[in-house]
């Protein structure tokens, strides 16, 4: 039988809203986000968490004794649809100077290209796996991924992983979650290099604290072994770090400061006194990495603009990176034949990086009329060694 209808409402007459408009102030609770780390596990009064007491098992309708619980059946994801060879972009070769079209390949596995710093090639050979037959077991098929995606992204080309990666989808949806820990299958690289992929500052810091408070969880179970929780711990540290960086790219220097203080409080790594430096903040720097290593002298000397002192720093040590940023000095107190002759000897020595040649390319630039000829032979000298940049690091 249906119901009446309302009844009328009488002339004269109207309904009295059942809600009162008027705003009571309430005191504001203290909140507190994923990376407060003076929270447990994280504060040196943690107390010890309990584990929740197990359910019962059911017990038999025709038996007063348990029924025997089957064990549990393990279930695959199926994970064919990161298979197809759709999901891959080809690689651009207008991106490459001349001297690399004509360079033989390198060899090897995705995992030893991307080692040896030939990021193009491992690119190419996981793309290559992953769509050969038969296809790889899952945990294989993750780690090409990653491989992949950070082999794009180091051989500048991220716009092409960005548009790769969404394959995935949702990364953070439970399709990926073990049915029985309940944790993600992805692996935790994968799930932060997504995150790097997201061209909107603002969104990585949030999604960086939605994996922190993963972080936090992990942590504070103590059904897993105290260096599994170590292991959390860390990358909760890690994550800090990133959310500084994201800060940092947002033009809030004040936000990175506070929030690199609270990093602080938990361990005073060199990430983070490296980050002071990217912000600018020198003493802050000097004050957290120390200054009984040298390259960490040199380095803050170089950011406060003491080229002189650095460079009698850098001079002294023989190691590539130290050698790279004695040139810089040199440069930047416009001692051009010195930074080209010590970055001219590196790349004979074979030992090339992507800022070294573009140190270099800078210092060709400078020399006038020839930089374009001097950029060539540069690039050809650097093929001969079987690594493969692209124009831009070259300048060109």
């Amino acid at each position: 039988m249906a119901a009446p209808p309302p009844a009328p409402l009488q002339k004269g007459h109207t309904r009295n809203s059942s809600t009162d408009d008027r705003r009571v102030p309430i005191p504001r609770r203290r909140t507190k986000g994923p990376l407060d780390l003076d929270d447990p596990p994280f504060s040196p009064t943690s107390p010890t968490m309990s584990t929740p007491p197990l359910l019962s098992p059911p017990t038999h309708p025709n038996s007063r004794s348990p029924a025997p619980s089957p064990p549990p059946k393990p279930q695959t994801h199926d994970l064919s649809f990161l298979l197809h060879p759709i999901n891959f972009h080809p690689l651009p070769l207008h991106t490459l100077p001349g001297p690399f079209l004509s360079a033989p390949s390198p060899t090897g596995t995705p995992s030893q290209l991307l080692s040896t710093l030939h990021f193009r090639a491992a690119a190419i050979s996981a793309a290559t796996a992953l769509t050969s037959l038969p296809p790889p077991p899952n945990n294989t098929i993750l780690h090409l991924w990653y491989t992949r995606l950070l082999s794009l992204i180091l051989s500048h080309s991220r716009t092409l992983a960005a548009q790769e990666i969404k394959v995935f989808q949702d990364l953070n949806s439970g399709f990926y979650n073990d049915p029985i820990s309940g944790r993600s299958i992805l692996p935790w690289e994968l799930r932060v290099l997504a995150v790097t992929l997201q061209q909107d500052a603002r969104r990585q810091v949030a999604a960086y604290y939605d994996l922190a408070a993963e972080c936090r969880v992990a942590a504070m179970d103590t059904a897993v072994a105290e260096e599994e929780r170590g292991r959390w711990r860390k990358r909760l540290a890690e994550l800090g770090v990133r959310v500084a960086n994201s800060l940092i790219q947002l033009g809030d220097m004040g936000a990175a400061a506070r929030h690199l203080k609270g990093l602080k409080a938990l361990e005073a790594t060199t990430e983070i006194g490296l980050v002071y430096l990217r912000a600018g903040m020198v003493k802050e720097a000097a004050e957290c990495l120390g200054g009984d290593d040298e390259r960490i002298k040199g380095l803050v000397m170089m950011a406060d603009g003491r080229w002189k002192e650095a460079v009698e720093i850098w001079g002294a040590l023989s190691d590539e990176v130290s050698r790279n940023n004695a040139a810089v000095c040199w440069l930047y107190l416009g001692k051009l034949e010195e930074a080209r002759k010590i970055l001219e000897g590196l790349v004979e020595e074979g030992k090339v990086s992507e800022g070294l040649i573009f140190n270099l390319a800078t210092i060709y630039e400078l020399c006038g009329e020839t930089s374009k000829t001097l950029k060539l032979q540069l690039a050809e000298k650097v093929a001969a060694h079987g690594r493969e940049f692209t124009n831009s690091a070259f300048k060109m």
